[in-house]
């Protein structure tokens, strides 16, 4: 009985699959298999994914005829794992060795933890530019149930989605599903809301994995404004859904989060007409302030 299954949705990702793989190849808890979905590729991916069929433990490869998008994706490859923990991996990410093993030992000791994820750190192709979850990176842990839901909500996602390991049984049990409603990394948001009302999310203070972030890189995320278009609307629908939980001025806070994420993908002259644009909605918002004095201490320090 296979204890872990690791889950690798692929869209025309034969250039980077083999880093991910390798990287897979080399962890070292070695009791796991990879439920892998090409996911209406018109790329090498196919090909690749075979060469490495002897290299795991069991390697299941899935074809979607047409892309279906990473939703129905994430959802069919869910339906093909045999593990009691799935840890979900993407096409362009390096995961350090012990990655496996730390989220298992985790799992195992504690059964309360339902979802365990941990620190990814940015990469250009030349060195680390940034780390992700502060709340992590700063030696802090998340929060449980309710407040976790509310963190995620009005600031943004605060779990790693392409590093988390989560229970089979918690995932069944509460009719949790990838959404295709929300393009891009919304699937993985919504998902983890969801996930925080029904079971505890705990975060491991150890990088994890290695996202890349290389400028010249394709990525289904790279779509800004279908991607902002979706987190307004996600957004705007959770606060409909959990009226008990999400108060208005919890739902404007959120939305004001994500106009700064907005502002920040600005450049140039850009940049302060969309900062101007939404620091007169809500100029009390200090966020704003913050924002701008950011922006230009990275000017004039560059």
């Amino acid at each position: 009985m296979i204890k872990v299954s690791v889950i690798l949705p692929i869209y025309n990702g034969a250039d980077t699959l083999p880093s991910t793989l390798d990287s897979l190849v080399s962890q070292t808890y070695r009791d796991f298999e990879v439920v892998a979905c090409i996911d209406g590729s018109s790329d090498d991916s196919e090909n690749v994914l075979k060469q490495y069929k002897s290299k795991f433990k069991n390697l299941i490869i899935l074809t979607n005829k047409v892309n279906r998008g990473l939703g129905p994706t994430m959802n069919r490859l869910v339906h093909y794992t045999s593990g009691d923990y799935i840890a979900v991996a993407e096409q362009d990410d390096y995961y350090y060795p012990d990655r496996l093993q730390m989220q298992v030992d985790l799992l195992d000791t504690d059964s309360s933890i339902g979802l365990v994820s941990g620190i990814a750190e940015f990469w250009n192709n030349t060195s680390v530019t940034n780390k992700f979850p502060g709340i992590l990176v700063h030696g802090k842990q998340y929060p449980e149930g309710i407040a976790m839901f509310m963190l995620n909500y009005k600031n943004q996602i605060k779990v790693v989605n392409s590093c988390m390991m989560f229970r089979k049984a918690v995932h069944v049990d509460n009719g949790l599903y990838f959404t295709q409603h929300y393009p891009s990394v919304s699937v993985d948001w919504t998902y983890v809301l969801r996930f925080s009302l029904v079971s505890k999310i705990q975060g491991l203070h150890e990088v994890l994995v290695r996202l890349d972030r290389r400028t010249e890189r394709n990525s289904v995320t790279s779509n800004k404004l279908k991607q902002f278009k979706a987190s307004r609307e996600l957004i705007r629908s959770f606060a409909y859904e959990y009226p008990e939980i999400i108060k208005d001025a919890d739902y404007h806070f959120a939305m004001r989060s994500q106009y700064l994420m907005e502002i920040s993908s600005k450049s140039g002259l850009s940049f302060f007409v969309y900062w101007l644009r939404f620091f007169i909605k809500c100029p009390s918002d200090k966020r704003y302030l913050k924002s701008l004095k950011k922006r230009i201490f990275r000017k004039f320090k560059s």
